[in-house]
């Protein structure tokens, strides 16, 4: 059984509705943990990018290296 603890797995083919924006709460770890899902639904924004700065500057630029692996 699964309970409201317990995250679910969302299909590929999901899109977020709208521009939804991520609160990163001054928080670096929100801006990197949802900078993935930014690259893969363009419409999503992250509040505060430059909260990264905080531990990892160069963040967005490998971030933008990574993606153009794919």
């Amino acid at each position: 059984m699964i309970g409201d603890d317990v995250a679910r797995y969302l299909p590929t083919a999901a899109t977020p509705e709208g521009s939804p924006c991520i609160s990163t709460y001054e928080d670096h770890r929100m801006a990197m943990a949802f900078a993935p899902c930014a690259y893969r639904f363009p419409g999503l924004r992250i509040e505060d990018p430059a909260v990264v700065s905080k531990s990892y500057p160069g963040f967005w630029t490998d971030m933008e290296k990574f993606a153009q692996l794919r």
